[in-house]
């Protein structure tokens, strides 16, 4: 059986992701940026590299954890959505300098606080 697969959404250069090999072997989805320019090609290339990096996600065993920017997380949540609706996720710890884990499903919510 392989270990599982912690799919960082964005490799920020300055941060230490050591800590998610306790969960996986980390995959890296983009360095990039969005761009603001509407219809853009570098998003287009953007959106096709990190779908193909994001191919074999199993939301049964592999784990996100979100970094860098905002935008490119809720991209491949996004995506993870379109594979199941209960997410592995790796959510970092200042205070204790870690990431843990929080298990989530989206199935049925539909009511709001």
């Amino acid at each position: 059986m392989t270990r599982p697969k912690v799919y960082v959404t964005q490799e920020v250069v300055t941060a230490n992701y050591s800590d998610v090999e306790r969960f996986g072997d980390p995959v890296f989805l983009s360095t990039s940026e969005v761009s603001n320019v509407p219809d853009s090609l570098h998003n287009r290339k953007l959106v096709s590299f990190i779908r193909s990096r994001f191919a074999d996600y199993d939301p049964d065993v592999d784990f996100i954890a979100p970094s860098g920017s905002p935008v490119l997380a809720g991209l491949v949540f996004a995506m993870a959505r379109e594979k199941g609706s209960t997410f592995n996720i790796l959510k970092w710890n200042n205070r204790d300098r870690q990431y843990t884990v929080i298990r989530i499903s989206v199935e049925g919510t539909t009511n709001v606080y």
